[in-house]
């Protein structure tokens, strides 16, 4: 899964060299405690928090209070690189970007949430399931089960190590998930 199908696009920004009071508007109208600041192409070249300018006098240029971070993911990269990002620096926010080093997007863990809420089918019903998992025919075996059971699998995941982890199964409406969850178990 790439990053560009999990961001939010058209992130508010700044342009270098624009006001401290615009700027700080900006960001007071939008409950901002950072925003991305892009030069003339709209290539990301920094970000800057609220604090940094909430003080300061509004007729001076933002430039001066600019992080020049180079943190970032792009469009193209895997989730798993960006999540590793926000993971290791602790980020609320990590801008996103395309080939050209333009700003298209942000990613937060709220958005990662939401999204991956949506691909596992959470609030959506259903009964979860953990199994042991010995290897990749286990998976194969409780797949088989399902479809022998005529059960709806709503969505599937493996955790741990190949052979040694666990296999969360979540399938649709059931009539005995705990008839089900002894037949998964006596396959795996």
């Amino acid at each position: 899964m790439l990053v560009r199908e999990f961001l939010k696009e058209d992130p508010a920004s700044a342009r270098e060299g624009k006001s401290v009071a615009e700027t700080r508007e900006l960001m007071e109208e939008n409950n901002f405690r950072i925003i991305f600041v892009v030069d003339d192409e709209d290539k990301l070249v920094g970000f800057l928090t609220y604090d940094s300018i909430k003080d300061q006098p509004g007729e001076k240029s933002i430039d001066s209070y600019l992080s020049r971070s180079t943190l970032h993911a792009e469009e193209t990269d895997t989730i798993d690189k960006a999540v590793s990002i926000i993971k290791e620096y602790s980020l609320m926010v990590l801008p996103v970007v395309d080939s050209e080093r333009r700003l298209v997007g942000v990613l937060t863990p709220g958005r990662l949430f939401e999204k991956f809420s949506e691909l596992l089918n959470f609030g959506q019903g259903g009964f979860w399931i953990t199994l042991p998992c010995g290897g990749p025919d286990d998976v194969e075996r409780v797949i088989s089960v399902l479809n022998d059971q005529d059960v709806k699998l709503l969505s599937l995941l493996s955790a741990g190590e190949e052979d040694e982890g666990e296999i969360i199964v979540k399938v649709g409406k059931v009539e005995n998930g705990e008839a089900l969850k002894e037949s998964l178990a006596e396959v795996v």
